[in-house]
């Protein structure tokens, strides 16, 4: 049964539509994944919590790096800079838990409470995305503005090449997307 957070991979904008282009397809169904782990977390065992939020850690890092490598500046010309910078932003925020989990075992005392912000802080990101950043993306795909079946392509593949990435070094190596100093001159 779906908890607070995965019920919602089922509603309204969340739901990954037929009419999907490939990149939202994709970005969807991967916070679909997020929603269901943010939730399993919530009642998970501390054991269990670490590897939780390892795995949330690494999936979380692979996806805010291709969006911001390739979706968001793509959507930026057609859609404009507020929701596309909000969401640097937001990136900004988990990545700086993650960074903090990833120096972690899953036995400190706010080690939970962590997993638990970074949750609230990335469904919050994700919801929006899906209601409003994406609906743009599709509005602009239909008129013709942006090709987000060859944006999804392009994504799968980079997604692809960072998973690889950390499958042989642990490590996602480098990346082009927004780094810290950018985000805090903005």
């Amino acid at each position: 049964m779906p908890g607070k957070y995965g019920s919602r991979n089922m509603q309204g904008n969340h739901r990954v539509g037929e009419d999907d282009p490939t990149a939202i397809g994709l970005l969807k169904a991967e916070h679909h994944v997020f929603r269901d782990l943010f939730d399993e977390a919530e009642a998970a065992s501390p054991q269990r919590l670490a590897a939780i939020a390892r795995e949330l850690c690494m999936r979380l890092t692979v996806h805010m790096a291709i969006e911001e490598e390739i979706l968001y500046p793509a959507l930026k010309p057609v859609i404009g800079d507020d929701e596309v910078n909000e969401g640097i932003v937001e990136h900004q925020s988990g990545k700086c838990i993650i960074a903090e989990l990833e120096q972690l075992d899953g036995t400190e005392e706010l080690f939970a409470s962590k997993v638990h912000v970074l949750g609230e802080e990335t469904v919050h990101h994700i919801d929006e995305e899906d209601e409003d950043l994406f609906e743009d993306a599709k509005t602009a795909h239909k008129d013709g503005e942006i090709d987000l079946d060859e944006i999804g392509e392009r994504l799968r593949a980079r997604q692809a090449e960072l998973y690889d990435q950390i499958a042989t070094t642990g490590e996602t190596g480098r990346t082009n997307e927004a780094q810290p100093d950018e985000v805090e001159r903005a």
